[in-house]
């Protein structure tokens, strides 16, 4: 008797992204220590604003909404029960898979919206500024946008000569954009960051006036600090001893940009004589290094932060080393949750025109925030959106964990290749 094949079951996709998305849960209310260093943080940016724009009266109100440092968006940090951390680089462009990085942080408040804690979540940005000329992973002396007729167009923003090499961003001019060949989006968006005092700020505001403009922040739900002042803040004259002390003891050293215009790291002594610096002065910033930088956040209470790979494979050891500074320095470090975006398949979530990617091939670039926000407009966030109903690794690989403590085992890897 010849009996029917069996058929076989077939294995369980996995969650889905946006499951994976919605395990994160809000940290709650901050406590005391944490609402307060919120509160100093908020009151410090608006102390030294001068540091960053200098926009005329009529338009300083729109600066202050665009960066988050309007009332609304500083008092909604202040009481975040989902505060959510994300630390890009700067420049005029973004790549993926960074470009969807404030789609991520996005999806992990609104995914909260319906909880007990939900609805008053907050991004914190702090971008770094201290990166260089030669960030190969930012290109920032190059800009890929559309003009206004809608082609492709490159602007060269610095020189690729070896002697501008390694200079920081932080002390660079803004760039003499002309006004007549612009994209709409890109208009109005440097029409505002024009206002900035240098081009890291400049760049800064520019990214986040397209990213408003497409809807990839809740209106009062971002703030954006860069490090550069998040060190200024921490680093202050009454907190600089402790800090100095803390950080050559556990054998780091501070940074400061240099005549060059390149970074320098200081002996203690060195880094002691000049002190905290003037905080409205953004090239005698002292800079701490990299695993600290994330630390400065770290102390605002974070429930969730975000990095790419890279990120991704350092951060258990990252979070160990936050945890030893930080009883060094007498302060409590609870580590967030941590989403690792490994890949995102942006070419066909948000499939630029062929035309348009052969251009930019020739071009040496490739696809990029700004063409994004001019081809897809309000499109972009409900195009980005149906990956969330696909299996993890299908569209976007990312890496997740969920237990706050100084070392962990990843959860919820997603093993596919883009």
């Amino acid at each position: 008797m010849t009996g029917t094949p069996e058929r076989a079951i077939p294995e369980p996709a996995g969650p889905t992204l946006g499951e994976a998305i919605r395990a994160f849960r809000p940290a709650g209310p901050p406590d005391s220590e944490t609402r307060e260093r919120r509160q100093r943080l908020a009151e410090f940016v608006r102390e030294v604003e001068p540091r960053v724009h200098r926009a005329p009266a009529a338009e300083r109100e729109a600066v202050r909404a665009l960066l988050g440092w309007d009332d609304a968006s500083l008092h909604r940090f202040i009481n975040s029960t989902m505060l959510v951390h994300s630390s890009t680089h700067v420049s005029m462009n973004a790549f993926a898979p960074m470009v969807s990085f404030p789609w991520f942080c996005l999806r992990l408040l609104t995914g909260t919206a319906g909880s007990p804690d939900g609805g008053q979540g907050s991004h914190l940005r702090t971008q770094l500024t201290h990166n260089n000329l030669s960030d190969n992973r930012w290109k920032p002396h190059v800009w890929w946008r559309l003009d206004r007729r809608g082609r492709l167009a490159r602007t060269q923003l610095f020189s690729k000569q070896p002697r501008f090499k390694h200079k920081v961003l932080l002390v660079q001019p803004v760039p003499d954009v002309p006004d007549d060949d612009l994209a709409p989006s890109d208009a109005q968006a440097v029409r505002l960051a024009r206002h900035a005092t240098n081009f890291a700020y400049f760049a800064m505001m520019y990214r986040m006036s397209l990213e408003r403009g497409v809807g990839l922040h809740i209106q009062d739900g971002t703030v954006e600090i860069p490090v550069d002042l998040m060190n200024a803040f921490s680093l202050r004259a009454g907190d600089f001893p402790r800090w100095h002390q803390t950080l050559y003891r556990q054998g780091f050293a501070l940074r400061r940009i240099g005549e060059d215009d390149r970074l320098q790291p200081l002996s203690a002594e060195a880094a002691a004589a000049r002190g905290p610096a003037d905080p409205l002065r953004p090239e005698a910033t002292l800079l701490c290094p990299n695993y600290i930088n994330v630390g400065h956040a770290h102390r605002m209470g974070p429930a969730a932060a975000i990095g790419a790979d890279r990120m991704a494979s350092y951060e258990e050891e990252m979070t160990g080393v936050l945890s030893r500074f930080f009883a060094d320095l007498g302060e409590t470090h609870k580590p967030p949750q941590f989403l690792g975006v490994a890949g995102m398949d942006l070419d066909r979530l948000v499939p630029l025109p062929e035309t348009l990617t052969a251009e930019l091939a020739v071009e040496g670039g490739k696809p990029s925030l700004p063409l994004y926000t001019a081809v897809y407009a309000d499109r972009l966030v409900p195009a980005l959106d149906t990956a969330l109903t696909h299996p993890m690794g299908e569209l976007a690989s990312i890496i997740t964990r969920h237990v706050p403590a100084p070392v962990a085992a990843r959860q919820a890897t997603a093993t596919a290749h883009l």
